[in-house]
């Protein structure tokens, strides 16, 4: 089937799509995965210090646990001090470490807000892309109904006018 050199170049141009705005596309899944890579190192820090306050509990707990003096020893005040001071720097650092696993749980939080911002504007872009697919794709089926559609009336007026010069030639003939 010969086509002129215009038709060929339209055709050739709707068989290859192109999305006008994949860079912005790509721009955004970068900036996804970007944001996605910073909540993990953030929730690594929040899982390590959570690790890390769960053993300051444990310390506590055991601390407690062992606090009990055999029946026949004696009391000794300055034990008792040393003891006492412990416990409240002990509860201080708990406590501290709340406060340090509260802030990075609010940065987790942020940059869990951000990942979740990015993945709707790369979705956006996604979805305009899957829409420009679509209307390349009817464009394309269009085209090609076309295509076919002047094919078979090309045909179609192949096979008259061969009709035509079978009839003229048999009456000729007769």
């Amino acid at each position: 089937l010969w086509q002129s050199p215009p038709q060929r170049r339209e055709l050739d141009s709707l068989k290859r799509f192109t999305f006008r705005f994949q860079r912005i596309l790509d721009m955004k899944e970068l900036m996804e995965d970007a944001r996605r890579a910073e909540l993990g190192e953030v929730t690594s820090v929040l899982n390590r210090e959570t690790e890390q306050l769960s053993a300051l509990f444990q310390t506590q707990a055991t601390y407690r646990n062992m606090g009990g003096l055999p029946i026949n020893q004696r009391v000794d005040a300055d034990l008792l001090g040393v003891s006492a001071r412990y416990t409240e720097r002990l509860k201080g650092e708990i406590h501290e470490q709340i406060e340090h696993v509260e802030k990075i749980e609010a940065v987790v939080e942020d940059k869990r807000q951000k990942l979740l911002e990015a993945t709707r504007e790369r979705r956006v872009y996604e979805i305009l892309k899957e829409r420009a697919e679509e209307a390349h794709r009817r464009e394309a089926n269009r085209q090609e109904r076309m295509q076919l559609d002047e094919v078979g009336e090309q045909l179609y007026a192949r096979r008259g006018s061969d009709r035509v010069e079978i009839e003229a030639k048999e009456l000729s003939d007769a």
